[in-house]
């Protein structure tokens, strides 16, 4: 249960992580801090304002999409090996201020919160049943796919698109690439910081290492694994990368090393993660059909 709790919320920071690398081509190196900051915009209300489950939500997504935002405006203007950059910048000056800021953050010890019952009006559900922890999660995370699912078949997400295989093209055929590109960044901000806020519900705590390096490259992994420019390739990124962190690790410390021959193998095959190799095999068996 806490394996398939911990994929769950992962799964929704890796699909809102793609609409921005997979969809728009903007290799974020700083999601880190939208994932810490919705770790903390959940645990702080609910620690010093004794507020419910829902504002609490409510709060860290509001708080994460200004930190996505401000970022934004500044960040995307840049391209290629500049935006990396100025995306590691912006999470490497708040993961020291929250080691820092041991008042508010706890610093590593980081702060534990007790978190309040899911109200659904005509009944109150306690947090800490697993049963309630998993539908509660597993609501999110089919809400989460929904949702995207529809944005990326939308107009909107079909500019994303163009965006990401010709940006000049876009921007000859009167697109603002600018204010799609901080569309796209916010709301894959918005996910990770809801994926920061559920995983800071599960473990009940939160601490400054919600916002270190660790949770800034591993949605580049699960991407590049399970295949870029999909909503389902980052979410298998995410299963076998959490199959190794929780079995592989038991017996082999280093277990980093096999996943990172794994993610050249697989690269090597298909450059476009698993997912992209199925695409493939799929796209050949039709067009064999079609000559047939």
């Amino acid at each position: 249960m806490s394996l398939m709790l911990e994929m769950m919320i992962l799964s929704i920071f890796a699909m809102g992580y793609d609409i921005c690398l997979g969809y728009t081509d903007q290799c974020s190196l700083g999601h880190s801090l939208f994932f810490g900051v919705g770790a903390y915009g959940i645990v702080l209300p609910v620690l010093h304002f004794n507020v419910g489950l829902w504002l609490a939500l409510l709060i860290a997504l509001a708080v994460t999409f200004v930190f996505a935002f401000l970022e934004g405006l500044i960040s995307v203007r840049l391209s290629e090996a500049y935006f990396v950059i100025i995306t590691a910048i912006f999470f490497f000056i708040f993961f020291l201020l929250a080691l820092s800021m041991t008042w508010l953050t706890g610093g590593d010890d980081g702060l534990s919160v007790q978190i309040p019952p899911v109200d659904l009006g005509f009944a109150t559900f306690s947090i800490y049943n697993r049963l309630v922890n998993f539908y509660f999660v597993l609501f999110f995370l089919v809400a989460t796919y929904i949702i995207l699912t529809r944005i990326v078949n939308s107009p909107l997400g079909k500019v994303f698109i163009s965006i990401r295989e010709n940006q000049e093209r876009a921007t000859f055929l009167g697109y603002n690439v600018f204010r799609y590109k901080l569309a796209a960044f916010v709301l894959s901000a918005l996910f990770a910081g809801l994926s920061g806020a559920l995983y800071a519900i599960r473990l009940r705590y939160g601490n400054a290492d919600f916002f270190s390096f660790t949770w800034s490259v591993n949605p580049i992994i699960w991407s590049l694994l399970g295949g870029m420019g999909t909503l389902v390739g980052p979410c298998i990124g995410v299963v076998i990368l959490s199959l190794f962190q929780y079995y592989v690790s038991g017996w082999w410390s280093q277990y980093l090393i096999i996943v990172g021959v794994l993610l050249i193998i697989v690269l090597r095959v298909s450059p476009k993660g698993i997912m992209g190799y199925f695409r493939s095999k799929t796209e050949e068996r039709r067009w064999k059909k079609v000559q047939a």
